[in-house]
C-alpha cells in the first residue's frame, strides 16, 4: 500500500489543470511530512509579503498552494506555521521526500 498527497493553488482551487498528486509514500507519516513541508514552505516564501499573522494567513489562503494528506490536519498546521517561522531549511525541503524525484 501506498499513500498520496493531494495539492493545489488556492488562487485556481476550481480549476483542475491547478491540482495535482503527489503518489508512492510508502508510509503515512512520510506522505504527512511531506505535506508539512509542502504548507511551511508556501508559508515562509509568502512570509516578507505580511506585516501581520493575519495578513499572512489570508495572503496563503488567496495565493498559496496547499498539501493535503490523510489524517493530516492542514488547518492547525497551518496556523502553527504563521506562528512559529521555520528555522531549519530541513523544515521547508518537501522534495527530499518526494518519492518520485
Amino acid at each position: 500500500m501506498t499513500f498520496t498527497v493531494h495539492c493545489g493553488d488556492f488562487a485556481s482551487e476550481e480549476d483542475e489543470d491547478d491540482t495535482w498528486e503527489v503518489e508512492g509514500f510508502s508510509t503515512l507519516a512520510t506522505a504527512q511530512e511531506y505535506a508539512r513541508r509542502f504548507i511551511r514552505a508556501q508559508i515562509e516564501d509568502l512570509r516578507d509579503e505580511a506585516e501581520t499573522s493575519a495578513a499572512l494567513k489570508e495572503i496563503y489562503l488567496m495565493w498559496g498552494e496547499y498539501a493535503a494528506a490523510e489524517d493530516f490536519d492542514s488547518a492547525a498546521w497551518v496556523d502553527y506555521c504563521i506562528a512559529h517561522p521555520a528555522s531549519r531549511k530541513a523544515e521547508t525541503d518537501y522534495d527530499a521526500l518526494d518519492p518520485n524525484p
